[in-house]
């Protein structure tokens, strides 16, 4: 992995990473549309920075009580509001999935909410 600044943008960096199963890889060299040992290069283009998921924001976003504590009730509206931004048809069953895996996950405790230490921004990318 290699941090390249992106020229139009000097402030903003482009994180280059690929990985490809080596099946693929030397399928591709067998049938010579790669040679051997060969350099891949591959052009990335960002079109957009936002901040991650597990931001104090969304934290801030999620808790509609400002309790500083997340319910599954405040987790389960912004998750359908979420989907149906998504636009992809999803059953309740597949959210009420992600809602159970989210406290599975987060809920260490076990008290039924999610703490802002439990939260945590830097540790999970689930929410």
């Amino acid at each position: 992995m290699s941090l390249a600044p992106v020229t139009e943008h000097p402030p903003l960096h482009v994180l280059k990473c690929m990985w490809l199963s080596n099946a693929l890889i030397n399928g591709l060299c067998a049938e010579g549309k790669i040679p051997p040992n060969a350099t891949l290069m591959f052009e990335i283009e960002l079109y957009a920075v936002t901040k991650g998921p597990r931001s104090i924001e969304t934290f801030k976003e999620i808790d509609t009580d400002n309790d500083r504590q997340l319910s599954k009730a405040e987790i389960e509206l912004y998750l359908q509001k979420d989907f149906e931004k998504d636009a992809k048809p999803r059953d309740k069953s597949y959210q009420n999935a992600v809602l159970e895996d989210i406290f599975k996950k987060n809920d260490h405790n076990r008290d039924g909410f999610i703490s802002p230490k439990e939260y945590n921004v830097h540790q999970h990318d689930e929410l």
